[in-house]
Formats: C-alpha cells, sequence, structure tokens
C-alpha cells in the first residue's frame, strides 16, 4: 500500500512541474513559427540559468574561477564586435561534457577538464561552445524547424524533470534544438561551430591541432553515461567525421606568433586544484603522494591543497610554501595566501598576494583576496580600488559584489552599497532582498542617470522573476 507521503511527493512534484512549465512557457514567443528574437534569447537564457543554478552543483572556488575565466575571455577577445556578455561556468560532476545555452553562458564539468592535456584542449571547448552561441544556432534552428510548440516543450520538460537530477537545467537550454530529447546540434552547425571556434582558437595563439586531440579523445571514450544530462556525444554528433577534417585544418597551420605566456604552465595547477578540492579522497590522496615520490611538482601543490581540504591547514602550509619555491605562480601564491590568512598571519597573506599581482595583474581573485586583508588593516579605499578592478568576475563569483557593498556602506557611499548588494542579492537568486537593495539604491544615487536607468531595468527584471519563478527565492 502506497503510503501517505508518497502522495504528498508525488503532488509536490507535480506542482513544481506545473509551474516550472508556466515559467518556461514565458520564454516562448507568441505563435509556433516564430523563432527567438536576441533580446527573448537572452531573457530564455537567464531563466535558465536561474534554473541551473538552483539544480546543478557549481565550482566556487575562486582560484579555479579566476583561471576558467581567464581562458574563456582569451577566445571571447578573437569574436570582436559581440551583442554577448559571456560567462564561462564550472560543473562540478566527474563526467566530460559541457554545454552552452542562450544569452552568451558556457558550462563545463570538471570530469572534462580531468581528462584534457593542456589549456589548448580547455580552449578548444570553449571556443566551439562560444561559436554556436556566436552563430546563434538555437535561434536558427527554431527558425529553420518551426515546430515548438508549448505541448513539445512541456512534455520534453515533464520527463526529465520528473526523472531529478540536473536535466531541466540542460533541457531548458537546449529546448530549441529539437522537438524530442534528442538535443543534437545538426551537421551543419556543428561544422559551422568547428570552423569558427578553431579561427577564435588559432587567433588567440593556441596550437591548432588541440581542437582535434580533444575531441578525438572524447570520440574514443564513447561515453553514454547514465543520467539526465545528455552527454557530450550526443548533442555534438559526428565526432570521429569531425576530428577528421580538423586534423586537416590543423596540418599546415602555424601556431600564432601571440603565444599566451601567463597561464599556459598552469594547467597541471587547475587539475591539480580540481582533484584535490572535488575529487575522491582516497584516489586523490594516492595521486599526488605518488607524484610527489616521482618528483611531480602539480603534486605538492595538490597536496597542499587537498590537505587544506582535510583542515590540516599546518602541513598545508608547508606544502605550499615548498610548491611557491619550485613554482612561480600565481595560482600556488594565491593558494599560499589564502592559507596565510586563515591561520591569522595577515601581514604574510598581504606579501603573497602582493607577489601574486607582481606576477600577474589581472588575477582577478588574487585582488579580491587582498581587498578582504586591506580592509581588516583598515585600508578600505586601497581595498575598494581592488575589488572595483574586478567587479566584472561577479556573475561567477557574487562575493566581489558583496564586500564591496560593505566597504561602501562603511565609506558612507550609501547609494552605491546597496546597488552592489542588490547585485549579489541577484545573482543568489534572492529576489526580495535584491528588490529591497535596489530600491534604496535609487533612492540615494542622485548624480548618475544612466545608473538609475540600470536599476530601474534590474528591479523590472527581478519583480518578473518573482512571480514567474517555480523556486521560492533563497533565504
Amino acid at each position: 500500500m502506497l503510503s501517505p507521503a508518497f502522495f504528498r511527493n508525488r503532488i509536490k512534484k507535480t506542482a513544481a512541474l506545473v509551474a516550472l512549465f508556466f515559467t518556461l512557457a514565458t520564454m516562448i514567443p507568441s505563435g509556433t513559427a516564430e523563432a527567438l528574437s536576441l533580446s527573448d534569447e537572452k531573457q530564455v537564457g537567464r531563466q535558465v540559468l536561474e534554473i541551473i543554478r538552483r539544480k546543478m552543483p557549481l565550482v566556487e572556488d575562486g582560484d579555479i574561477l579566476t583561471y576558467i575565466r581567464n581562458v574563456g575571455n582569451r577566445i571571447a577577445q578573437q569574436v570582436g564586435p559581440t551583442t554577448y556578455q559571456y560567462q564561462f561556468f564550472l560543473v562540478d560532476q566527474p563526467v566530460p561534457n559541457a554545454f552552452a545555452i542562450p544569452g552568451g553562458y558556457i558550462f563545463i564539468y570538471r570530469g572534462l577538464i580531468e581528462m584534457m592535456s593542456n589549456e589548448g584542449e580547455l580552449a578548444s571547448i570553449f571556443s566551439h561552445e562560444l561559436a554556436h552561441i556566436q552563430a546563434r544556432h538555437i535561434h536558427r534552428s527554431l527558425d529553420e524547424a518551426k515546430i515548438l510548440t508549448v505541448a513539445a516543450v512541456a512534455g520534453m520538460i515533464g520527463a526529465i524533470f520528473l526523472g531529478g537530477g540536473a536535466g531541466p537545467a540542460v533541457a531548458a537550454g537546449s529546448m530549441g534544438l529539437s522537438q524530442s530529447a534528442a538535443l543534437a546540434y545538426s551537421r551543419a552547425h556543428e561544422m559551422e561551430a568547428d570552423q569558427l571556434g578553431f579561427r577564435y582558437l588559432c587567433a588567440a595563439g593556441y596550437d591548432p591541432k588541440d581542437m582535434a586531440l580533444i575531441m578525438h579523445k572524447m570520440d574514443q571514450l564513447k561515453w553514454t553515461g547514465s543520467s539526465s544530462v545528455p552527454s557530450y556525444l550526443s548533442t555534438h554528433p559526428n565526432l570521429g567525421e569531425r576530428v577528421l577534417y580538423l586534423d586537416d585544418m590543423a596540418t599546415g597551420k602555424k601556431p600564432s606568433p601571440k603565444k599566451q605566456q601567463n597561464t599556459v604552465g598552469d594547467f597541471p595547477l587547475l587539475q591539480a586544484a580540481l582533484i584535490a578540492d572535488h575529487g575522491d579522497q582516497a584516489k586523490a590522496f594516492e595521486r599526488f603522494r605518488s607524484g610527489m615520490e616521482k618528483g611531480e611538482k602539480p603534486a605538492i601543490f595538490g597536496m597542499g591543497r587537498f590537505l587544506a581540504r582535510q583542515g590540516n591547514l599546518t602541513e598545508a602550509l608547508r606544502l605550499l610554501q615548498e610548491a611557491a619555491r619550485q613554482i612561480q605562480s600565481p595560482f600556488v601564491l594565491s593558494s599560499l595566501g589564502d592559507i596565510y590568512y586563515r591561520l591569522g598571519r595577515i601581514q604574510e597573506a598581504k606579501k603573497t598576494f602582493e607577489s601574486a599581482l607582481f606576477l600577474d595583474p589581472s588575477a582577478s581573485i588574487v585582488h579580491y583576496r587582498l581587498a578582504v586583508v586591506l580592509h581588516e588593516t583598515g585600508q578600505n579605499s586601497e581595498a575598494i580600488d581592488h575589488l572595483m578592478s574586478i567587479e566584472e568576475l561577479s556573475p561567477m563569483f557574487p562575493e566581489v559584489d558583496y564586500q564591496l557593498g560593505i566597504l561602501l556602506g562603511q565609506t558612507n557611499r550609501i547609494g552605491m552599497a546597496h546597488y552592489y548588494l542588490g547585485r549579489y542579492y541577484e545573482q543568489k537568486l534572492n529576489w526580495s532582498l535584491a528588490i529591497m537593495h535596489y530600491k534604496k539604491a535609487k533612492a540615494n544615487i542622485l548624480d548618475s542617470p544612466a545608473k538609475i536607468e540600470e536599476i530601474t531595468a534590474a528591479l523590472k527584471q527581478l519583480e518578473s522573476n518573482k512571480k514567474e519563478s517555480p523556486f521560492k527565492s533563497k533565504k
């Protein structure tokens, strides 16, 4: 006999499905034969991003996100003038996958990064996904197919949503690609994304062979998985065929003289950080122990991060100090400075962060961490300067906005303090607090019509989100 709890859970799931269905229905322009406009596409992206943030585990470590963002932005800079503001996110799941959603949002899984050999392979995936967005393939699929109906969306979302997991996010992001759950790009779209992405990759200074190499690895893997999230092979078909022409494209193509030297050598550190912070603990320990015995420098760094994860800060500090002596890298110094800070050794943390910025003035997470230290030592003006230099990082790392809000409030810049706190709570999906802070910002900012206009638009969007979201606002 089925228990009352079973029926209560089924009712809750059904109610959530109905709410999600009506939310997603608002994303679709009226009429089944009309494709998404650019503004509609961006609106879809924002709403799908909300679902992803609520339903999928995302990596939030500042060192890792800084690296991911720097590689992604390096590729995005090769596009030229664009209507998109690209954002790059890392999904904390050990599967080889990546996907893009409307509006300029690109997601890569840590499992895919862990199977790569170098930064160029990571840049290749970003190049390909960015090309899908830049070419507006979802928009073009809608325009060509003219089959998207509310019923089709309800069936697809319902099947995946009731299955649990992270499916709704991907289904919503890919719903324009198919009337069914196949969610695959067309052969023509894949070829165009390969060609555009290859051009971006080469222009950014990466080895032309890297795109074929990572595609070949995924083709050899033949991974299908059991997750409700469609695999890279199912959404990006014909990999074997594409590897051949990517190889041909790379043959005779010399790498650009515009080599990127500042982070290419840090890729093994990125992999070590991911394994240390998010991998299976027993396997991570054994991997780093074995690597240290072989004299592998990234293994020293990885073991330091791993021990910090375990709470053994004293031994983590010793290993990260050793890694810093052997590897000149802002990635290592940022991690070392963070341990100094957590141990209360503020001045040593400050000097370490300053050394990291000397190596790479664009290291966003180091600016953030140094700002926190400067705030603790009473240097609020300098702290604000560091935070303002990286405020564009906030979609991936909302704490930048939070710290700006606190510091600006303490320096009596009330309007802008509420503005940044509004942005923080917007990123945290707490519509009520975001609206409250934006309203206070609007009342206190008197000298910037452009900022008032921005806040007015944000309030309008947030009021809409609050009414349409199938989820309760986060506390």
